[in-house]
């Protein structure tokens, strides 16, 4: 594992700061340990994060050390390739296998990616002279000036004959297919193993796939694993303390209505834990009743009325209201 791919690992660019990296190391610590997490990739997803935060302390290690002549030429750091995949809150939740493909683009090797050759050539606009002649009404009134395309200097850069100046190597497709493990979060970054076909035989190459959730139509998914629905719900099921049916990550899910209550927690129908487990599903109900009642439904309620006219308490109230009225005449 390379500096690159140790930040990539946990989740941070090469300039973050030294809190920021600790910080990450805490929460993918505590997600991913094996205490904490059933899953069987914890073990490995562990090791990773602890060999990562490992190989960051040594790179900032040594960039503070000393400098020392290098026995060699520098060589240009490996180009990091990424590649993000959308995905539904189902999919990760329930992780799936996605089939990527695209094209990896490196830079030319003949000019270091610069798209000009190494060397300068003789300029092509002077003839290597240094000076252009200036064009007047009168060829004898003609004086000689510098080149423009070279600066009097009679040699130029020219573009790079392989890749056209364009600073880039021809492009090598991949295809791959990838396992996005379950409970994946916005954000998370896997590193996935190349093998591809170039000009110059085959090699290995590692992509960097970033984890994108798709915005959903009736959850929102928060920091601590909780999923949120909100929903209308019939105002008289709610007050009738009816089952209804409601979404939930897992599928459809019955649920009883309380009236009074506007807010339930479905159990482990959210997303996992570090400690394994599966988070709750709070659902949000809006009772939604009529504007204004027509005949029918006015009969109805006269009806309801009626049947609730023997509660003890309400006899109780009308006969003290009887009473009461009665001790004013």
């Amino acid at each position: 594992m390379n500096v690159d791919e140790s930040y990539s690992e946990l989740g941070l660019h090469p300039e973050c700061s030294d809190a920021e990296i600790k910080t990450a190391w805490r929460r993918l610590a505590a997600r991913w340990h094996p205490d904490r997490n059933a899953s069987p990739q914890a073990l490995r997803k562990i090791q990773r994060i602890n060999r990562a935060l490992d190989e960051i302390r040594r790179a900032r290690d040594s960039a503070h050390a000393p400098l020392a002549e290098p026995d060699e030429p520098a060589q240009p750091a490996p180009a990091v390739h990424e590649q993000v995949v959308e995905l539904a809150l189902e999919e990760a939740l329930a992780g799936c296998t996605r089939t990527l493909h695209g094209e990896l683009v490196d830079g030319c090797a003949d000019c270091n990616a610069t798209g000009v050759e190494p060397q300068p050539g003789t300029c092509r606009e002077c003839g290597g002279s240094g000076r252009a002649r200036q064009q007047l009404w009168f060829a004898w009134m003609a004086s000689p000036a510098k080149c423009k395309a070279c600066h009097g200097e009679g040699v130029a850069r020219h573009a790079c004959a392989r890749c056209e100046g364009s600073g880039q190597a021809a492009p090598v497709k991949y295809r791959c297919k990838v396992q996005i493990p379950c409970g994946s979060r916005h954000g998370d970054v896997l590193q996935v193993a190349l093998r591809v076909q170039a000009a110059a035989g085959k090699r290995s190459e590692t992509l960097r796939v970033r984890i994108a959730l798709q915005e959903h139509a009736f959850f929102a998914l928060q920091e601590d694993g909780t999923v949120r629905c909100e929903l209308p719900v019939d105002g008289f099921a709610w007050m009738a303390n009816r089952w209804i049916e409601v979404p939930t990550p897992g599928g459809l899910q019955q649920m009883r209505l309380r009236r009074g209550f506007l807010t339930y927690r479905i159990k482990a129908q959210g997303w996992p834990t570090a400690a394994g487990e599966r988070a709750d599903c709070i659902v949000t109900v809006d009772p939604q009743f009529p504007e204004e009642f027509g005949k029918e439904q006015d009969a109805l309620v006269d009806r309801l009325m009626a049947g609730n006219a023997r509660a003890p308490k309400l006899a109780q109230w009308r006969q003290r209201m009887a009473d009461w009225q009665a001790g004013r005449r």
